[in-house]
């Protein structure tokens, strides 16, 4: 298994992902990684219906994400890790899974939110995970689409 990409988007699998990331990176799985998601049916169905046609989904808790990572299972497939705030990831490394880098593409803005770019606004508790995250080495990214500059953000968690 070949983790392709590591990102954080609220709006999960979208237009933007299918139509951009999943060529761009020839993904063949999406393991969205939730805590809430994982026992939630009704958003499951509905994210299973949002998948491309040919690309398999899976949705794991980050405890269970992080042992199938870990293990390899899944060798010779690219896999797209896909969240919707940073705890999962953080949760995901904390477990023992080592990740380099987590791209940033959407996070709306929320009460109490801090602006980063012009599409990410933090609150308090994901700022923490994201500071969290890079005090275990991840840098982290904001690129909405492929083609857009990537820029690292690392510094404004530090």
């Amino acid at each position: 298994m070949a983790i392709v990409d590591v990102r954080i988007d609220d709006r999960l699998i979208h237009g933007q992902v299918c139509g951009f990331w999943i060529p761009h990176f020839s993904v063949e799985r999406i393991a969205i990684v939730d805590d809430v998601i994982v026992h939630d049916e009704a958003r499951k169905t509905a994210l299973k219906f949002g998948c491309p046609g040919k690309v398999k989904l899976s949705i794991f808790s980050p405890e269970a994400a992080a042992d199938k990572f870990i293990r390899k299972i899944d060798k010779g497939i690219n896999v797209m890790i896909l969240c919707n705030r940073p705890e999962p990831i953080l949760k995901m490394v904390e477990a023992g899974y080592q990740i380099g880098e987590v791209t940033v593409g959407n996070m709306s803005t929320k009460d109490k939110a801090k602006q980063i770019k012009k599409t990410v606004f933090v609150d308090e508790a994901e700022e923490k995970d994201f500071a969290s995250l890079v005090k275990h080495g991840v840098k982290i990214f904001s690129q909405m689409v492929p083609n857009e500059q990537r820029e690292d953000i690392t510094a404004d968690f530090k």
